[in-house]
Protein backbone atom coordinates (compact mmCIF):
# COMPACT_ATOMS: atom_id res chain seq x y z
CA UNK A 1 0.00 0.00 0.00
CA UNK A 2 2.88 2.35 0.92
CA UNK A 3 4.81 1.71 -2.25
CA UNK A 4 1.32 2.51 -4.27
CA UNK A 5 0.52 5.29 -2.16
CA UNK A 6 4.05 6.57 -2.82
CA UNK A 7 3.87 5.88 -7.01
CA UNK A 8 0.56 8.15 -7.05
CA UNK A 9 2.45 10.77 -5.11
CA UNK A 10 5.45 10.89 -7.72
CA UNK A 11 3.10 10.38 -11.12
CA UNK A 12 1.09 13.25 -9.60
CA UNK A 13 3.97 15.31 -9.06
CA UNK A 14 5.26 14.99 -12.60
CA UNK A 15 1.97 17.80 -13.21
CA UNK A 16 2.28 21.30 -12.06
CA UNK A 17 -0.33 23.86 -12.55
CA UNK A 18 1.54 27.77 -13.08
CA UNK A 19 0.28 29.79 -10.25
CA UNK A 20 -2.55 31.77 -10.58
CA UNK A 21 -4.37 29.55 -13.16
CA UNK A 22 -7.84 29.27 -12.46
CA UNK A 23 -9.29 25.81 -10.49
CA UNK A 24 -11.42 24.00 -12.81
CA UNK A 25 -11.54 21.08 -15.43
CA UNK A 26 -8.78 21.38 -18.29
CA UNK A 27 -10.34 22.05 -21.75
CA UNK A 28 -9.56 19.79 -24.21
CA UNK A 29 -10.93 21.80 -26.86
CA UNK A 30 -8.29 24.45 -29.22
CA UNK A 31 -5.41 23.08 -27.65
CA UNK A 32 -3.94 21.93 -31.38
CA UNK A 33 -0.18 22.89 -30.05
CA UNK A 34 2.45 20.15 -30.46
CA UNK A 35 4.33 18.83 -27.09
CA UNK A 36 7.01 20.98 -28.07
CA UNK A 37 5.56 24.17 -27.53
CA UNK A 38 4.94 23.55 -24.06
CA UNK A 39 6.82 24.48 -21.04
CA UNK A 40 7.54 22.57 -18.28
CA UNK A 41 5.16 21.58 -15.67
CA UNK A 42 2.18 22.32 -18.12
CA UNK A 43 0.05 19.81 -18.67
CA UNK A 44 -0.34 18.55 -22.66
CA UNK A 45 -4.14 18.42 -23.24
CA UNK A 46 -4.26 18.04 -26.92
CA UNK A 47 -5.57 14.57 -27.25
CA UNK A 48 -4.03 14.08 -30.80
CA UNK A 49 -0.42 13.90 -29.34
CA UNK A 50 -1.65 10.54 -26.31
CA UNK A 51 -4.19 8.71 -29.20
CA UNK A 52 -2.18 5.39 -29.53
CA UNK A 53 0.21 5.94 -26.68
CA UNK A 54 -0.78 4.12 -23.45
CA UNK A 55 2.64 3.54 -22.53
CA UNK A 56 5.95 5.24 -22.34
CA UNK A 57 8.75 3.41 -20.48
CA UNK A 58 7.22 -0.48 -20.64
CA UNK A 59 9.13 -3.11 -18.19
CA UNK A 60 9.86 -6.70 -19.46
CA UNK A 61 10.42 -9.32 -17.11
CA UNK A 62 11.73 -12.56 -18.30
CA UNK A 63 12.71 -15.73 -16.64
CA UNK A 64 14.41 -18.07 -19.13
CA UNK A 65 12.52 -21.57 -19.73
CA UNK A 66 9.44 -20.31 -17.31
CA UNK A 67 8.12 -17.28 -18.85
CA UNK A 68 7.89 -13.54 -20.11
CA UNK A 69 5.92 -10.41 -19.26
CA UNK A 70 5.49 -7.07 -20.75
CA UNK A 71 3.84 -4.48 -18.33
CA UNK A 72 2.76 -1.36 -19.74
CA UNK A 73 2.54 0.04 -15.84
CA UNK A 74 4.98 0.08 -13.87
CA UNK A 75 7.28 2.60 -11.84
CA UNK A 76 10.66 1.54 -10.45
CA UNK A 77 12.59 2.86 -7.57
CA UNK A 78 16.32 2.07 -7.12
CA UNK A 79 18.50 2.84 -4.28
CA UNK A 80 22.50 1.75 -3.51
CA UNK A 81 24.88 1.62 -0.78
CA UNK A 82 28.65 1.78 -1.05
CA UNK A 83 30.24 -0.55 1.51
CA UNK A 84 32.70 1.38 3.43
CA UNK A 85 34.97 0.49 6.43
CA UNK A 86 35.75 3.13 9.16
CA UNK A 87 38.38 2.94 11.47
CA UNK A 88 38.81 4.92 14.61
CA UNK A 89 42.55 6.38 14.93
CA UNK A 90 43.19 7.17 18.78
CA UNK A 91 43.98 10.64 19.43
CA UNK A 92 42.07 12.24 16.54
CA UNK A 93 38.86 13.13 15.68
CA UNK A 94 36.89 11.34 12.97
CA UNK A 95 37.83 8.42 11.41
CA UNK A 96 39.64 6.89 8.42
CA UNK A 97 37.40 6.00 5.40
CA UNK A 98 38.04 3.12 2.94
CA UNK A 99 35.79 2.37 0.11
CA UNK A 100 35.67 -1.23 0.08
CA UNK A 101 32.37 -1.54 -3.16
CA UNK A 102 29.55 -0.43 -4.18
CA UNK A 103 26.25 -2.44 -3.32
CA UNK A 104 23.75 -4.15 -5.29
CA UNK A 105 21.15 -2.30 -6.27
CA UNK A 106 17.58 -2.59 -4.36
CA UNK A 107 14.69 -2.07 -6.60
CA UNK A 108 11.09 -1.73 -5.65
CA UNK A 109 8.93 -1.94 -8.37
CA UNK A 110 5.14 -1.18 -8.12
CA UNK A 111 3.39 -3.13 -11.36
CA UNK A 112 -0.07 -2.54 -12.55
CA UNK A 113 -1.43 -6.26 -14.44
CA UNK A 114 -4.04 -5.57 -16.75
CA UNK A 115 -5.96 -8.17 -19.50
CA UNK A 116 -4.46 -7.42 -22.42
CA UNK A 117 -5.87 -9.36 -26.00
CA UNK A 118 -4.93 -8.58 -29.58
CA UNK A 119 -3.14 -5.30 -28.71
CA UNK A 120 -6.13 -4.52 -26.70
CA UNK A 121 -6.80 -3.70 -22.89
CA UNK A 122 -10.38 -6.31 -22.18
CA UNK A 123 -12.70 -5.43 -19.34
CA UNK A 124 -12.08 -8.58 -17.20
CA UNK A 125 -9.90 -9.11 -14.03
CA UNK A 126 -6.65 -10.11 -15.60
CA UNK A 127 -6.49 -13.95 -14.07
CA UNK A 128 -3.54 -15.21 -16.66
CA UNK A 129 -1.83 -12.21 -16.96
CA UNK A 130 -1.29 -12.56 -13.26
CA UNK A 131 -0.90 -16.05 -12.89
CA UNK A 132 1.97 -15.56 -15.80
CA UNK A 133 3.33 -12.57 -13.77
CA UNK A 134 3.50 -15.29 -10.84
CA UNK A 135 5.13 -17.63 -12.44
CA UNK A 136 8.01 -15.24 -13.16
CA UNK A 137 8.30 -13.75 -9.76
CA UNK A 138 8.26 -17.72 -8.08
CA UNK A 139 11.20 -18.52 -10.53
CA UNK A 140 14.21 -19.98 -8.09
CA UNK A 141 16.64 -18.09 -10.69
CA UNK A 142 17.89 -14.03 -11.47
CA UNK A 143 15.62 -12.76 -13.58
CA UNK A 144 16.37 -10.72 -17.21
CA UNK A 145 14.80 -7.11 -16.92
CA UNK A 146 14.18 -4.78 -19.46
CA UNK A 147 13.53 -0.80 -19.09
CA UNK A 148 14.52 2.19 -20.18
CA UNK A 149 14.68 3.84 -16.68
CA UNK A 150 16.88 0.53 -15.29
CA UNK A 151 18.87 0.96 -18.17
CA UNK A 152 20.24 3.69 -16.82
CA UNK A 153 21.92 2.32 -13.53
CA UNK A 154 22.87 -1.18 -16.03
CA UNK A 155 20.37 -3.62 -13.93
CA UNK A 156 19.45 -5.89 -16.44
CA UNK A 157 19.15 -8.64 -14.08
CA UNK A 158 17.06 -9.13 -10.67
CA UNK A 159 16.66 -11.60 -8.13
CA UNK A 160 13.32 -11.48 -5.92
CA UNK A 161 13.44 -11.26 -2.29
CA UNK A 162 9.71 -11.00 -2.38
CA UNK A 163 6.00 -9.35 -3.88
CA UNK A 164 2.85 -8.55 -2.40
CA UNK A 165 -0.79 -8.19 -4.06
CA UNK A 166 -3.72 -6.89 -2.49
CA UNK A 167 -7.06 -8.05 -4.24
CA UNK A 168 -8.57 -5.51 -6.32
CA UNK A 169 -12.20 -6.77 -7.88
CA UNK A 170 -13.53 -3.24 -8.95
CA UNK A 171 -11.67 -2.72 -12.08
CA UNK A 172 -9.30 -5.05 -14.59
CA UNK A 173 -6.15 -3.24 -12.71
CA UNK A 174 -4.28 -5.51 -10.17
CA UNK A 175 -1.10 -3.18 -8.65
CA UNK A 176 1.65 -5.74 -7.23
CA UNK A 177 4.45 -4.61 -5.28
CA UNK A 178 7.94 -6.19 -6.17
CA UNK A 179 10.97 -5.57 -4.13
CA UNK A 180 14.52 -7.66 -5.87
CA UNK A 181 18.11 -6.62 -6.00
CA UNK A 182 20.17 -6.38 -9.01
CA UNK A 183 22.57 -9.61 -9.80
CA UNK A 184 25.12 -9.88 -11.86
CA UNK A 185 27.84 -12.24 -13.99
CA UNK A 186 30.94 -12.53 -12.09
CA UNK A 187 34.13 -14.39 -13.41
CA UNK A 188 36.12 -15.67 -9.99
CA UNK A 189 39.44 -17.48 -10.48
CA UNK A 190 41.85 -19.13 -8.27
CA UNK A 191 45.29 -19.15 -8.47
CA UNK A 192 45.41 -22.31 -6.10
CA UNK A 193 45.44 -25.71 -8.08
Amino acid sequence: MVAVSWANYMAKRLVRFKPGRVAGPVSWQGHGEDITTHTLAQPVTDRSYWQGRWVLCPLTLRAEGVAEVELADAVAAVTRERRIVSTEVVGRAGSVKEYVTEGDWSVSLVVGVQPVEAGYIEDVYPLDALRSLRRVLEAKMAIEVYSEFLSIFDIDRIVVKGYSVQQATESNYQAVSITAVSDDDYNIYSSEY
